[in-house]
C-alpha cells in the first residue's frame, strides 16, 4: 500500500531485503484520492497554530535520513497496479467491495502498508496473512505519536517499535516482531532514524518465517485469537507550542550531558571474585553486596580490567581479562593467578597488534579454549591452551566476514551454539551461529538477527544449565553501557527457532567503589567471576575523544 512510486529511503530497504531473500512484490495498491496542490505559504497557513512549533520542525530540522525519498519507478515496473479510493467514516477508511475482489483475485502472502490511514474492513483479510503495518514506539506505553518523541520527552531509555498484523480493533494487531533499542536522547532526529531503518528488515524475517511451513496459516490464525495488542497505553498526540519549548530545552540540556560523558567519563573497570559457582550466584543472590566480592588489584601499566573468564588447573583459578591502555587505545588478553586477597601480576597472553577483548573461556575434550573478540579482523578465531607452555595458538577460525563483538559458545541439545552481536548494533542485536562439531561449519540461524533488544542481547558471560534449564547472560544498555546483566532463560533453540525470556537482572556490587556498570558473569569451577565500573577523569582518553570529534562531522544535532 502506497502513494505511488516515490518512497521513503526505510520504506526502500524494507522492499529490497524482500525481494533480496526472494520475496516477490505482486502488487501495488495505490492510494488514487489528489492531494490538493498548494503554495508553502498556505501550507503553514493551515497548520494548526497550537502545534506550529512541531509542525515547521518536523520536516525542516527533525527529517532524518531514513525518510529521503527514493523514486522506484525503474524497480516497481511491470508490477500490477490498483488505484484505489476508500470510504472514510470517522477515523477509519474502508475499501470498496470491487476493489477487495480484485486485490483477492492476486492471491498475495501479506499487504505491506506504507500508505492510508487507520484500516478496517474486509481489507485486513484480503491477503493470506492479513495486511501488515509499523508502529514505530513501544505500543505497551506508547500509541499515537510522533514516533520516538515521547521517549525522549519523558526520559525513557528505551524506544521500541513493532511490525504488526492489523485487525478492526484499533490498536490491537498481532504484533509479529518487536525490538528495542537505546534512546538517543541529545538528538530526536537519530533517535527517528534508529527506529525506522531498525525496522526495514522485519518484512522479510517474518515472511522467511512463514515461507516453506505448511501450518503457518492455522499458526497465524491461532496467534491472533491468543496475542492480539491489549494495550491500554495512553494515545499520545503532536505535541503543543509550549510542550515544544520544553523538548527544545531538554534537547539542549541532554546534549551537554552527552559531550560532558562523550569527553570526559572514562570507565575504569575491575574483576571481582565470588566463591560461589555461577548457578548460586545468577540465580540464588538476589543483589550482589562488596561483601561478597574480592576484587583484582589493577596493575599501574593498564587503566582497567574487564571481562573476565576463567578455568581451573592444579587447583588453581587462571583468569582471562581485558587488560586496557587508553594510551595504547588498545587492549590484549591477559592471564592472572590471583592469590587470596586478589594480587597478581597480569601476563599476556594474546594481543599486541589489534584491540582483543572478552576472552570467553570454555573446556572440551581436555583442552582450554579461549575464544576473544577480534572484530576489527572480520573474523572469529579459536584459540588452545598448551597445557606445557601455557600459551595460546589458534586452533582453527569459525568464522570470516564478520564483526563479531562478544563471541560465546557452548554445546547444548546436540549443537555447538554461538552467540554475537555485530560491530553495527553491537548493544542491540544478537546473531545466533551453529554446527554439530566444534570443528564442523558454522551455519547461520534461520531468523538471523534472532532478536533486537538493547536490554538482553549482547552476550554477558558464561551460559550455563540449571534444572534441564538453559540460562543464557546479556548485557542490558539500556541505561549505560555496560549498567548490569539481564539473566534470560532460553525457552526454544533450534536451527529455525530462538526464544528466550528475561527472568532477572544482576545489578552492580552494591557499597562497592565499581558500582556504576557490570557486563560480565562468568563461571571457573566453584568461583563466578565479575566486573564493575566505575568512571575516572583520563586525559588519554579525554585527548582520543576530543580528536574523534574534531576530525569527523557530527550528524547528530536535534
Amino acid at each position: 500500500m502506497c502513494t505511488g512510486t516515490v518512497f521513503q529511503r526505510w520504506q526502500s530497504e524494507a522492499l529490497n531485503e524482500l525481494r533480496a531473500h526472494g520475496h516477490l512484490v505482486v502488487l501495488l495498491i495505490i492510494d488514487a484520492r489528489k492531494v490538493p496542490e498548494t503554495s508553502r505559504l498556505n501550507k503553514l497557513l493551515k497548520k494548526k497554530r497550537s502545534t506550529l512549533l512541531f509542525s515547521v520542525l518536523e520536516n525542516r530540522v527533525f527529517k532524518p535520513h531514513a525518510k529521503m525519498s527514493i523514486d522506484l519507478q525503474q524497480d516497481l515496473q511491470g508490477i500490477d497496479r490498483l488505484n484505489c479510493e476508500v470510504d472514510k467514516r470517522g477515523y477509519s477508511e474502508y475499501f470498496s467491495a470491487p476493489d477487495v475482489q480484485a486485490i483477492r483475485e492476486h492471491r498475495l502472502d501479506f499487504i505491506l502498508r506504507f500508505g492510508f490511514n487507520i484500516l478496517r474492513g474486509d481489507i485486513l483479510s484480503s491477503a493470506r496473512f492479513g495486511v501488515w503495518s509499523f508502529h514505530h514506539d513501544d505500543e505497551m506505553f506508547y500509541r499515537g505519536g510522533p514516533p520516538g518523541f515521547w521517549e525522549i520527552y519523558g526520559n525513557d531509555p528505551v524506544s521500541g517499535a513493532i511490525l504488526q498484523r492489523l485487525t478492526d480493533k484499533l490498536d490491537g494487531g498481532v504484533v509479529m516482531e518487536k525490538g528495542y533499542l537505546k534512546t538517543t536522547m541529545h538528538s530526536y532526529r537519530e533517535n527517528l532514524n534508529q527506529l525506522l531503518m531498525m525496522s526495514s528488515s522485519w518484512p522479510a524475517r517474518v515472511a522467511d518465517k512463514l515461507s516453506g511451513n505448511p501450518s503457518a496459516e492455522e499458526t497465524a490464525g491461532a496467534k491472533q485469537a491468543i496475542a492480539s495488542s491489549t494495550t491500554i497505553a495512553p494515545v499520545f498526540k503532536v505535541p503543543g507550542n509550549l510542550r515544544m519549548l520544553k523538548f527544545l530545552w531538554l534537547l539542549m540540556r541532554n546534549r551537554i550531558t552527552f559531550y560532558y560523558r562523550d569527553l570526559l567519563a572514562s570507565e575504569t573497570w575491575n574483576v571481582g571474585i565470588i566463591r560461589k559457582p555461577i548457578r548460586d550466584v545468577a540465580l540464588g543472590i538476589d543483589r550482589l553486596r562488596e561483601s561478597d566480592i574480592t576484587w583484582l588489584s589493577l596493575p599501574a601499566s593498564s587503566d582497567y580490567l574487564a571481562d573476565p573468564a576463567g578455568f581451573i588447573l592444579a587447583g588453581k583459578l587462571h583468569i582471562l581479562v581485558e587488560e586496557y591502555s587508553y594510551a595504547d587505545q588498545r587492549a590484549v588478553i591477559s592471564e592472572i593467578i590471583p592469590d587470596p586477597v586478589g594480587a597478581g601480576d597480569p601476563v599476556r597472553v594474546l594481543g599486541g597488534t589489534v584491540h582483543l577483548s572478552y576472552p570467553f573461556v570454555f573446556e572440551h575434550n581436555h583442552s582450554v579454549y579461549c575464544l576473544p573478540e577480534s572484530y576489527q579482523l572480520s573474523r572469529i578465531t579459536l584459540y588452545r591452551r598448551d597445557l606445557l607452555t601455557g600459551t595460546f595458538a589458534v586452533d582453527r577460525i569459525l568464522l570470516t566476514d564478520v564483526s563479531a563483538v562478544d563471541p560465546t559458545i557452548m554445546f547444548f541439545n546436540d549443537f555447538w551454539w554461538l552467540f554475537f552481536t555485530s560491530r553495527e548494533n553491537s548493544n542491540s542485536h544478537l546473531y545466533v551461529y551453529h554446527s554439530r562439531e566444534l570443528t564442523g561449519e558454522f551455519k547461520p540461524h534461520r531468523n538471523n538477527p534472532v532478536k533486537t533488544d538493547i536490554r538482553s542481547a549482547r552476550p554477558a558471560g558464561t551460559p550455563f544449565i540449571s534444572e534441564d534449564v538453559l540460562y543464557r547472560p546479556a548485557q542490558d544498555c539500556s541505561g549505560t553501557y555496560g549498567g548490569r546483566v539481564a539473566l534470560n532463560r532460553v525457552l526454544r533453540l533450534t536451527p529455525d527457532d530462538f526464544e528466550e525470556v528475561t527472568v532477572k537482572f544482576i545489578e552492580p556490587v552494591m557499597g562497592s567503589k565499581y558500582d556504576k556498570g557490570l557486563h560480565t558473569i562468568s563461571g571457573a569451577g566453584n568461583f563466578t567471576l565479575i566486573d564493575g565500573k566505575r568512571y575516572n577523569l583520563n586525559r588519554h582518553f579525554f585527548y582520543h575523544q576530543l580528536k574523534k570529534r574534531l576530525t569527523r562531522k557530527d550528524p547528530s544535532n536535534v
